[in-house]
């Protein structure tokens, strides 16, 4: 396989001079025309010499509208480079997700070298997902490198429960900027979890959060609470809303600068402030969680906090007033105030606004105070929100928040006073998202409208898959196997537009494993992943 994998290599760079190249990861490496996708590491593999080295390569580029899975735990030495290439706008981000090519269900980290990383124009799925969403499972992307850079623009990632990267090397950069990110945490145990950043017990350089909408997360936005230190921590021009926050919103360590600015962050910490809760605050243990604190100030180190709307609707008001376990959490830590280089005033504004459409905070409420009354539970109501095309009924909706993506608009009144209020006179918060989203908020490596589901998932000797054609045409839905082998055909054959519904009651010809459903119509394609017992 590595020699095919070469082979393609080859064949594709033989144009190129051997300085650094651009080369086209195409979506159909694997599989077959019923499921093409790419595994992705294998071909990146497959362009390396035999010492492990890169061959030249500077940056792969996904194919718009293209699937491609990592296939193990990657220990790349070198930097690689991914960036979404062709129209994006009509056929979507490249979906980067992972699959196990043996069928088994558990999925390995996709990355844990040396190497830098930059991801760009990408929709990336970075844990479980379906059924298995709420596994407890550490941090896919685990970069052990010194004094390399990760960074993500553009993106829209989501499902992981120890965030977008949890770095084992010293000195490193982080930057995460224009991007949309949810559905961080653990969302069925009580470890919570959900951090955009974790530099875990390292030493950072540069961790810069900018520009993005960031939604439905169960612990802190950024986590300093293990760092040996940091020289420079950036979070500015941000939209936060729907943020559990279970020990907090920013805990910073050991950091040298730190800048929070022109920031829209909406009912920060729904979950409220208890000593349960301040378990992890090295200056406030087992007393209370402010919003933003410094666990140390080291000899130099400042903090700069302007112009932020930092506000509570009225419902999450109510939620600490009349829940007795918690109480509303207080926005600055002593030590953060003592750092802090400009006036307390200056800091944050409160406008109380709503958003034009995004998910429900109810679920986010109710979920806040069963995790303080049933602290061992491990299957309290689960907030990660799913498109609405995964209608009830389907293991996807099982417990989950259902919300219609394509009516996200997380922009507020144009009139209003946080519209002028970032410290250039211009709008707090990641306004660009409003005037132009970007493309879409889900993944679009497939058309979602067929509403492909599979239920019950796992099954056993038979399946129920479901779907949706707004026209006349050939379709075909069939059954893959991990390498992207067709196994079965469950139908083919012209169909009439509307609901359909077919059972395929021979799945025990199959051995046990995950398995990918794929249909084929003329409005596009889509595929789901169901495990089979």
């Amino acid at each position: 396989m590595t020699k095919i994998y070469a082979l393609l290599v080859a064949l594709m760079c033989c144009s190129f001079a051997l300085e650094a190249q651009t080369v086209t990861i195409p979506a159909n490496v694997d599989g077959d025309a019923g499921f093409p996708f790419t595994y992705l590491d294998r071909f990146i593999d497959g362009d390396t010499t035999a010492a492990g080295d890169r061959n030249g390569t500077e940056t792969y580029l996904l194919e718009a509208g293209g699937i491609y899975f990592f296939s193990k735990v990657n220990r790349w030495t070198f930097d690689v480079n991914l960036a979404a290439t062709g129209d994006v706008a009509t056929l979507g981000r490249p979906l980067v997700d992972r699959l196990n090519p043996t069928g088994g269900s558990n999925l390995v980290e996709m990355f844990r070298g040396e190497g830098g990383f930059t991801w760009d124009g990408i929709y990336i799925i970075m844990g479980d997902e379906g059924p298995l969403a709420a596994a407890y499972e550490t941090a896919s992307f685990r970069p052990e490198g010194d004094s390399t850079t990760y960074s993500w623009n553009d993106c829209i990632i989501e499902k992981s429960r120890q965030g977008t990267i949890r770095s084992e090397g010293d000195f490193v950069t982080v930057k995460i900027t224009n991007s949309i990110l949810r559905n961080f945490g653990d969302y069925a145990r009580q470890q919570g979890n959900g951090r955009i950043v974790d530099l875990r017990t390292n030493f950072g350089d540069t961790v810069i959060i900018k520009n993005n909408v960031i939604h439905n997360t169960l612990d802190r936005i950024y986590i300093g609470f293990r760092q040996q230190g940091l020289n420079y921590f950036e979070f500015s021009k941000n939209t936060v809303f729907n943020h559990v926050g279970r020990h907090g919103f920013i805990q910073m360590k050991n950091t040298k600068e730190t800048v929070i600015t022109d920031n829209f962050i909406q009912n920060p910490s729904i979950i409220g402030s208890s000593p349960w809760l301040a378990n992890e605050q090295i200056n406030l243990k087992d007393m209370s969680t402010p919003i933003f604190t410094l666990d140390t100030i080291v000899a130099g180190g400042s903090v700069t906090m302007r112009n932020n709307n930092v506000h509570w609707t009225q419902d999450v008001l109510d939620h600490y007033m009349n829940f007795d376990s918690v109480v509303q959490p207080e926005l600055f830590s002593p030590t953060f105030i003592a750092a802090m280089t400009n006036d307390v005033a200056d800091a944050t504004f409160e406008e109380v606004l709503e958003l034009n459409d995004v998910p429900s905070r109810e679920r986010l409420i109710t979920y806040s105070e069963e995790a303080i009354l049933f602290k061992d539970s491990v299957g309290i109501t689960n907030i990660m929100v799913e498109d609405s095309l995964f209608a009830v009924g389907t293991d996807y909706a099982t417990g989950r928040l259902l919300y219609n993506f394509d009516r996200f608009s997380p922009c507020y009144d144009p009139t209003s006073m946080s519209a002028t209020g970032a410290t250039d006179g211009g709008a707090v918060g990641a306004t660009g998202f409003c005037a132009d989203l970007v493309n879409s908020v889900r993944p679009a490596a497939y058309n979602p409208f067929l509403q492909l589901t599979a239920a019950p998932n796992p099954a056993n000797d038979m399946i129920s898959f479901n779907y949706e054609l707004s026209v006349a045409g050939k379709i075909d839905l069939s059954i893959f196997d991990v390498r992207g082998a067709r196994v079965a055909n469950v139908v083919t054959g012209d169909q009439v537009p509307g609901s359909h519904s077919i059972t395929y009651n021979k799945l025990g010809n199959l051995a046990t494993g995950m398995y990918i459903a794929a249909i084929r119509t003329p409005e596009g394609k889509m595929f789901v992943k169901f495990y089979k017992n």
